[in-house]
């Protein structure tokens, strides 16, 4: 396939080299000059510029790395140079708040958002690489509409790129699972690390301590941005962590060893089906 990718930050730039390295025809576009001459210079895309209009009409694929709102902003822009059969995508982690918008947006083209569940805490197409996707879930977002040969064209993305499981989804079960799975965890980090007050405690960190940080190291452009376009669900999503946290606490309270002991063993299950 011919594919432009708009935005070449770590997703982006990732797609850029895997999807190269499996035959396609790639070409880049994003505003930083530098980003666009590393792809070049390594082999990621064929070629690049930050005007994508030049590429529009060649490919069968757009890929947009973007941030929501850019997303239709992009879209509006170049709506009336999207082409008959054309498919659109984003790998944004949400999606109720713009994929409406965008499926009118994409003018002859169709428009499938899907969401690559993979990613690393440094950011940047210095940090790229292809093997973040091994075996992660691959979730495409189809409308009802939705056609057999954009869904095939995320599939073989998918498939080219190493995903492990390929499911598809609703944009809003996607939204709501996201915010547990994703958006959840990454407050819980961001809670854990702001919580510390004090200056030793970089001399007594262990794995424990480094497993749940890691995500902490956050991109605070693009997070803020996806709490805020699905704070609705994110926020319950909070309320129910409190919930369990406050049941721990009472169990501590009490000294309710077999409460605690209780505790343990369902979330040693659970994760074990995991």
């Amino acid at each position: 396939m011919k594919i432009l990718i708009v935005g070449l930050g770590l997703i982006g730039g990732s797609y850029a080299k895997g999807l190269s390295m499996k035959g396609h025809q790639v070409y880049g576009v994003d505003k930083d000059k530098s980003s666009v001459d590393f792809a070049k210079n390594n082999g990621y895309i064929t070629k690049g510029s930050d005007e994508p209009l030049e590429y529009i009409t060649e490919v069968d694929l757009i890929i947009i790395g973007l941030y929501p709102k850019a997303i239709l902003s992009f879209l509006e822009k170049y709506q009336d140079s999207f082409i008959k059969d054309q498919v659109i995508t984003d790998v944004c982690g949400i999606k109720l708040s713009f994929v409406n918008e965008a499926k009118k947006l994409a003018g002859k083209a169709e428009y499938l958002s899907h969401h690559p569940m993979a990613g690393r805490e440094k950011v940047g197409i210095i940090n790229a690489t292809e093997t973040i996707f091994k075996g992660a879930n691959f979730l495409i977002c189809p409308f009802d509409e939705s056609t057999k040969h954009a869904i095939n064209v995320l599939e073989e993305i998918a498939l080219d790129l190493n995903f492990g499981n390929i499911k598809l989804i609703t944009p809003a079960r996607h939204d709501e699972m996201i915010s547990f799975t994703s958006q959840l965890t990454h407050a819980i980090a961001v809670s854990l690390v702001n919580t510390d007050k004090d200056k030793d405690t970089k001399d007594y960190i262990g794995d424990s301590y480094r497993d749940l940080t890691r995500i902490a190291m956050i991109n605070e452009n693009l997070w803020a941005e996806l709490f805020l376009e699905n704070k609705t669900i994110l926020l319950k999503k909070i309320n129910d962590f409190e919930e369990q946290l406050d049941i721990l606490k009472k169990c501590l309270f009490d000294d309710n060893e077999e409460g605690l002991k209780e505790l343990f063993i369902n979330s040693k299950n659970k994760r074990k089906e995991m």
